[in-house]
């Protein structure tokens, strides 16, 4: 029987082959002494004679030799060779049922798996809720947050006007009206309607209001403003759902003299104007724009 000098508490010290391979084994895993009976179930005292070297501090050869077995297969050590370097192969091997139930808790079939904490467990849970609650508020801020245009709708072109200083030196003299639009160079005139204006009288109110409806492509926010008796009236502000028409094809359309729209995503919006489906505005991104297009 081989005896050694008691470890200390958190490391082996022996000379006993046996012995220090099951401390450095330990020690390679980073467990503390009080870890290693958790994981094991062996008792304290128990690990404590065995990376000391103590064998003879067991009531036999048998339970210093189960002991062995079980402690060297937990720290994934060969649990064969182990038992061979502590005793001679002539030696008959002792079954580990000789061992009495009160020095060990229980008796572990395979490893025992890392311990979850509690506070592991609770923060796994709200890094999840807070994944999910952020992904939730992201898609309803996309959804209904407003899109401003670059410039505000009191000042932006409307769909087929130009800029004043893009308008030619020889322009038409006072009075005479032009319902040809003008453009800047390499620039299409938008396939939207214009309305014919003249600089000394004003637009002649139409003979029957404008109607305007809004078929989404996608998912998209839009607002919609009408121009009636020269006044703004907002009839919606909303996301329209893919593939949705508002109003309804069963529900009149918005009237009005004008309409303001303003978009999103303009790609994603169809313009149906008067029974006319235009299709999407001609630039895409978020655009204000006017219907009927005019200066």
């Amino acid at each position: 029987m081989r005896t050694k000098s008691s470890a200390t508490v958190d490391a082996a010290e022996s000379t006993d082959p046996v012995a220090s391979q099951l401390g450095v084994a330990r020690l390679r895993l980073g467990w503390s002494l009080e870890e290693a009976s958790a994981r094991t179930r062996l008792h304290l005292n128990v690990i404590r004679r065995l990376e000391a070297g103590d064998f003879d501090k067991f009531p036999s050869v048998a339970y210093a030799r189960g002991f062995l077995r079980i402690y060297s297969r937990e720290l994934g050590l060969d649990p064969k060779k182990i038992l061979r370097d502590f005793q001679p192969l002539s030696e008959p091997e002792d079954s580990i049922l000789d061992l009495r139930p009160e020095m060990l808790e229980s008796l572990p079939t395979r490893a025992a798996e890392p311990i979850l904490t509690t506070r592991g467990i609770g923060l796994g849970v709200m890094g999840l809720v807070g994944v999910f609650v952020f992904s939730v508020v992201g898609i309803q801020l996309y959804r209904v947050w407003p899109v401003k245009s670059p410039k505000d709708p009191s000042s932006l072109a409307p769909i087929g006007a130009v800029e004043k200083s893009t308008l030619p030196s020889s322009a038409p003299a006072a009075g005479t009206s032009s319902s040809i639009p003008v453009a800047k160079q390499g620039e299409a005139l938008s396939s939207l309607p214009m309305v014919q204006t003249s600089e000394n009288n004003p637009t002649p109110a139409p003979a029957a209001p404008q109607q305007l409806r809004i078929k989404a492509r996608k998912d998209t926010w839009v607002r919609i403003v009408a121009i009636r008796d020269g006044k703004e009236v907002q009839l919606f502000e909303d996301t329209i759902d893919e593939d949705d028409v508002v109003p309804a094809k069963d529900d009149p359309a918005w009237s009005g003299d004008a309409f303001v729209v303003t978009t999103r995503e303009a790609a994603d919006a169809e313009i149906i104007f008067n029974d006319s489906n235009f299709g999407p505005y001609e630039k895409p991104g978020p655009q204000t724009f006017r219907l009927p297009a005019g200066r």
